[in-house]
């Protein structure tokens, strides 16, 4: 030691050149040397109990959807201690699954991007990840088409173009282009050169939003390298999908053209027969975030479209076993999942959040009076870091103590609001899907090409009009596992728009039991759904053993969804608005140790709220621990790559994982 220390006096250059290089070693065996991957035994969550809350915790977790079992997972298997906490008695927001008169249902996964279901492209690499391989998915025929609209009649056509009732979408832009065109106006040729613009447009949406998951990820100093993409996507956000096609499909606008300038679309329906159904074959993906056109942001469509442009897939098995599988890695590293557990409040002191009061579900449910509800008893709960992951939202109005400043900002300044709820029809259909004849691909019913009007009529008079949209979806078709599952029986799911003050007034009853005029207003709306449904799939009629509706408020109970809201964040302009970009697409709060995971993070949809977790998750593990993390994902990424070409070596493959995760 005295000879090092005198050499080092004789030559202190050589003191300054070892301790970076030191720096430098030490960096890069931290982020190589992620924590070992633990067997992960899949098993069901416990009843929340204080004894049950593991010691030194680092995160806690509010809510098991997609976004709270995906933060949870990462944050666990890169070491974290976490608490999953989760209000309903079973444990995956609106990727869980329930059974009823010997049947199953889906609540919220109907289908997923074909990407999901390839462990080589980036959300299948992070879903692969999450659940050591055991999470399988079944794709879509890429012959066959993965969503078909149907519309009522309409004979406002131009001479000689088909008079088509039904459009397919199929694997591929190109596929689908020929198929839409073929059915509207398979002569003009300028009329297709217009939609393969606005699909090329949607994919440039696409890529926007993978630039803004990489500027969330990025330390501030190297956020510059995204701006310019970033920014463009906000130019997209600012517009309308009203505005948008019109822009490309009636003035035939290019991307750069769109960018520059987007004109405001005319009041009226459009002139050109053609035109007018091409738009309204073109919304397509818009019950995936269920904004009528004029007030959608063209960036929520144009991701979403791009997003499913090569296809669906769907589980082997229930959609549950998503979040068992995913919130297991908790557990197998001394974290802890537990359900009936209601957060009633984050507890923040000194500016920062660090913990969380926690009741039992069940023992809330059984109060009828303020004075009951005051008298259940309240856990505290503590740790480093708080996520939540059940919509910002909730975080601002229910969970933080409401004479913050921050809490005073988001209700003074925001001008984002809460997305709508959904009507859901669950079918039991007796036979099996083959023998019947069901279809093995998503419908989507609309009610008119003219969709803006149709939600207009709707919102009027719900149980007079048809509902402008509704999504026909047969879990039994596209389950492998299902027919050794439900021999002889189907299944069917129905979802139409609904806003939660057509039923705020009985927002308070039991539930179950909320009185005979609540029973009369869900059987109208039932009526309608079951027409459409016996009408566009005429073979169940005579089959339909059971059939239940669940409205905004069942979202209210059963996933603590704030004002009975489906998605978020409604997916309106205003959302990429300068003013509200503290609150939505981002993780981070101004509270230190508050994060936001889930739709909010990021986006609407289970994958969205997938991507919205992994932001959340590397924001709380802070710059070393994210790229530790990612470098983590790449090399399981590489690894599936070299299995599939086992022709690469290590670094081919690892340089090709980077360039499909960026894609």
């Amino acid at each position: 030691m005295d000879t090092l220390s005198s050499y080092l006096l004789k030559n202190p250059m050589t003191l300054f050149i070892a301790l970076p290089i030191l720096f430098l070693a030490s960096l890069v065996i931290y982020i190589v040397t992620f924590p070992a991957s633990r067997p992960v035994q899949s098993r069901r969550a416990d009843k929340f109990h204080p004894s049950k809350v593991p010691l030194n915790l680092d995160t806690i977790v509010i809510g098991s959807g997609s976004g709270g079992s995906t933060a949870a997972n990462l944050l666990a298997q890169s070491g974290q201690r976490v608490l999953v906490l989760e209000q309903h008695s079973v444990t995956g927001g609106c990727t869980h699954s329930f059974r009823e008169e010997n049947c199953e249902w889906d609540t919220g996964l109907h289908y997923v991007s074909k990407a999901m279901s390839t462990r080589t492209k980036r959300a299948g690499a992070i879903m692969d990840f999450m659940s050591q391989g055991q999470q399988l998915w079944t794709s879509f025929p890429s012959t066959a088409p993965y969503d078909e609209i149907v519309f009522p009649p309409d004979n406002h056509i131009k001479d000689g173009a088909p008079n088509s009732w039904s459009h397919k979408f199929y694997d591929g832009a190109e596929s689908t282009v020929q198929a839409v065109c073929s059915g509207i106006d398979p002569a003009d040729e300028e009329l297709k050169s217009r939609v393969r613009t606005f699909f090329e447009i949607c994919i440039d949406v696409h890529n926007g939003f993978v630039a803004l998951g990489i500027y969330r990820l990025l330390p501030s100093c190297l956020k510059f390298l995204m701006k310019i993409k970033v920014d463009r996507l906000y130019k997209y956000g600012a517009m309308t999908v009203r505005d948008a096609q019109h822009a490309v499909l009636s003035l035939g606008y290019s991307k750069e053209d769109l960018l520059e300038h987007c004109p405001k679309a005319p009041e009226g329906v459009e002139v050109d027969p053609s035109v007018r159904r091409m738009k309204g074959v073109l919304t397509h993906p818009i019950g995936d975030y269920a904004v009528q056109p004029r007030d959608a942001t063209f960036a929520a469509h144009g991701v979403t479209m791009a997003h499913y442009i090569n296809g669906g897939a769907y589980t082997v098995g229930a959609t549950q076993n998503i979040s068992i599988r995913l919130t297991s890695a908790c557990r197998s590293s001394g974290g802890e999942v537990l359900i009936d557990a209601t957060v009633r409040k984050i507890i923040v002191e000194n500016g920062r959040a660090v913990g969380v009061l926690v009741s039992n579900t069940d023992e809330l449910e059984e109060c009828n009076t303020e004075e009951d509800l005051a008298n259940v008893p309240t856990f505290e709960v503590r740790a480093r870091n708080i996520v939540c992951a059940t919509s910002v939202y909730n975080l601002y109005n229910k969970f933080l103590p409401q004479d913050l400043p921050v809490v005073r900002k988001f209700k003074d300044q925001s001008t984002i609001r809460q997305s709508n709820g959904h009507i859901f029809l669950f079918c039991k259909i007796r036979g099996n899907a083959d023998e019947i004849g069901l279809p093995d691909h998503n419908l989507w019913y609309f009610n008119g090409y003219d969709l803006d009007n149709a939600f207009d009529e709707y919102f009027k008079d719900p149980t007079s009009v048809r509902p402008p949209t509704v999504y026909i979806g047969f879990p039994c078709t596209k389950d492998v596992t299902w027919k050794k599952r439900f021999p002889g029986i189907s299944n069917c799911i129905l979802i139409s728009d609904g806003l939660y003050e057509w039923f705020e007034r009985w927002a308070d009853k039991p539930v179950r039991n909320r009185g005979e005029d609540y029973m009369e207003f869900k059987d109208k709306l039932t009526k309608h759904l079951m027409d459409i449904l016996k009408e566009f799939v005429p073979q169940v009629k005579g089959r339909i053993d059971y059939y239940h509706l669940g409205t905004p408020l069942s979202e209210c109970t059963f996933l603590a969804s704030y004002r009975g809201g489906s998605y978020g964040t409604q997916c309106v302009t205003e959302m990429f608005a300068p003013i509200n970009r503290n609150w939505t697409t981002t993780p981070s709060t101004e509270i230190p140790g508050l994060y936001l995971a889930g739709s909010d993070a990021f986006l609407p949809s289970v994958t969205g709220a997938m991507y919205g977790g992994c932001i959340s998750a590397s924001a709380v593990l802070g710059t070393l621990g994210a790229l530790r993390l990612g470098h983590a994902i790449l090399s399981h990424l590489a690894m599936r790559l070299r299995e599939e070409n086992p022709k690469l070596n290590r670094v081919e493959a690892y340089l090709l994982a980077i360039k499909k995760f960026t894609e």
